[in-house]
């Protein structure tokens, strides 16, 4: 979900001041302003989306924040794709139009672009907490690599991709409302974890019980922990002193 919900991206980040001043008819001023106030609306969509995650976990179990944040993604679509398409010129002042007109079309354009910015700030929390729900702990740093990097890949590939849409598909215009359907695929990737999510978290969860309950027997039992079952708990503690592959009961009993 990571790459192609990045190629939007990439129109937001790098051409989109530019498309709403050249394209769009707003002034170079007008088209800042929606970017900051996108900005706004991301950060309090990143909030809400951390917020409302926990409540719907709390409350109705682990399927639901993945559902939340798969339709918030697609739904975010609407208000960029408004955005795209709509002719500041029509209420700039320019054409025959009184001032009047034109705050009231800049001041719908600023609603649109933060709903934009929420909807869009949803996923992201979301994604992290539950990457780190349904992965072991000693796992946890290679998944959260292996994200970063399909992150990253979609926010250098993005713009370059949006570039190329240009080139061969007509124009900005065209380009950038299929661009905005890399936000339809996370989505639906997102929501897909419906089904599985609450499936993955049990299955950690009775993988870390087991190591924590051969951890308290090989304490009650005073006896000594095998290479493979140390290799196993590495990932709790790092720092135990291994001598002929097993720790000595004195030695584990220092970390509890």
């Amino acid at each position: 979900q990571g790459a192609p919900g990045c190629v939007p991206w990439g129109v937001v980040n790098t051409y989109l001041n530019d498309y709403l001043s050249t394209n769009r008819g707003m002034t170079v001023e007008g088209a800042t302003l929606i970017i900051l106030i996108f900005g706004v609306g991301n950060g309090a969509g990143v909030t809400f989306g951390g917020i409302g995650s926990t409540y719907l976990y709390s409350n109705y179990g682990p399927r639901y924040p993945s559902l939340f944040s798969g339709c918030a993604a697609i739904l975010g679509c609407f208000p960029m794709w408004f955005m795209l398409n709509y002719n500041f010129n029509s209420g700039n002042g320019n054409n025959g139009i009184d001032n009047g007109e034109a705050s009231g079309s800049l001041l719908i354009f600023i609603l649109i672009s933060l709903l934009a910015g929420f909807l869009s700030g949803i996923t992201g929390p979301i994604v992290k907490s539950t990457l780190q729900n349904v992965t072991l702990p000693q796992m946890r740093g290679q998944a959260f690599a292996l994200l970063n990097t399909f992150d990253d890949f979609g926010r250098g590939l993005g713009p370059a991709f949006v570039a190329w849409m240009i080139e061969n598909m007509g124009g900005r215009q065209k380009a950038f409302n299929i661009g905005v359907d890399g936000w339809i695929f996370c989505g639906i990737l997102n929501g897909m974890l419906f089904w599985t999510v609450e499936k993955d978290e049990e299955n950690v969860r009775s993988a870390v019980e087991s190591m924590l309950i051969q951890h308290k027997d090989c304490i009650s039992t005073g006896g000594f922990v095998e290479e493979e079952s140390l290799e196993e708990k590495s990932s709790l503690h790092q720092d135990w002193s291994v001598k002929d592959n097993s720790v000595s009961i004195l030695e584990v009993s220092r970390f509890t």
